[in-house]
């Protein structure tokens, strides 16, 4: 059987961390590739060997996000079996940011939902400079909403209103763009992303992500915060919540989860990512997406 990922581990002790999907033209986090996911990531805490993670890719685009049939399936699935299901990748996510060791994302071309989560968790993020590349979380306008701790690690990144906005309505950035709001580490010459990145793991062997360092203090109980969020349900109101509902869960999470730390924020992020998929507009709506044309 193909191997969707594979980890080596080279003499400096920097483990490649490579998507390369040979069914596939672009990497996606299908069942298959979350289980492969799940055992590198494993082996990356264990491994003593191991000083760093380097996460690349053998496609022109880095990662697209979710399996689009695997998502569809999500609106058949028990609330409880989801949850397990969506758990594994946001506990890998969180393992990789946690271990110990430094993670750096060497971005070659268009990462997007789920793989700009997976880049997000990173400690770095380097992008190749090519104004065609698009990075972010678009999943808003499908009707949904990132469920893999998008919500919460983007806007901690970002100018958190900023963030939250562009969320709610599923922007994407040029890499310019994203390295000027702080969602990219450095935006660099394509033919040397991995060895900058490498670089950078070399010389950052204890690293932390900005919201784990001690005196940390996010947008959460300041009265702007207060006020946008009012704003934001006044405006989501008139609009009618209804037609929408994707943006008063991506609002709920944001609202919720930057009152937290991070490891409970995601726990909030992921209940209303289950809470939108029990929708039925919602699950119409994808499933009509995704599988119309055989329904």
């Amino acid at each position: 059987m193909s191997q969707i990922i594979t980890l080596t581990v080279d003499a400096d002790g920097i483990a490649d961390l490579h998507w390369n999907d040979p069914t596939r033209k672009a990497n996606v986090f299908s069942p298959e590739a979350i289980d492969e996911f799940v055992v590198h990531v494993d082996r990356v805490v264990s491994d003593d060997a191991i000083r760093g993670v380097l996460i690349t890719s053998g496609k022109k685009i880095f990662n697209a996000g979710g399996d689009l049939k695997m998502v569809g399936g999500f609106f058949e699935m028990s609330a409880d079996a989801l949850w397990s299901v969506m758990a594994r990748v946001m506990h890998s996510f969180y393992t990789l940011e946690t271990c110990g060791k430094p993670v750096a994302a060497a971005i070659n071309g268009h990462c997007l939902g789920g793989g700009f989560e997976m880049a997000l968790a990173a400690h770095a993020r380097f992008a190749a400079d090519d104004p065609a590349i698009k990075v972010g979380l678009p999943e808003a306008g499908l009707g949904l909403m990132p469920g893999f701790g998008g919500t919460q690690r983007m806007a901690r990144l970002a100018p958190w209103q900023r963030a939250i906005e562009d969320m709610l309505v599923g922007t994407t950035y040029d890499v310019k763009t994203a390295e000027a709001l702080g969602l990219l580490t450095g935006v660099v010459p394509a033919e040397a992303v991995l060895q900058i990145a490498k670089d950078w793991l070399l010389e950052n062997a204890e690293v932390q992500q900005p919201w784990m360092v001690r005196g940390y203090g996010g947008p959460a109980g300041t009265p702007a915060f207060e006020r946008f969020f009012h704003g934001l349900n006044a405006r989501n109101t008139r609009e009618g919540a209804d037609n929408h509902p994707q943006r008063n869960q991506i609002a709920e999470a944001a609202y919720h989860g930057l009152q937290m730390p991070i490891e409970p924020a995601l726990r909030v992020e992921l209940r209303r990512f289950i809470a939108l998929t029990r929708i039925p507009t919602v699950c119409e709506t994808m499933q009509a997406r995704v599988f119309g044309e055989n329904a």
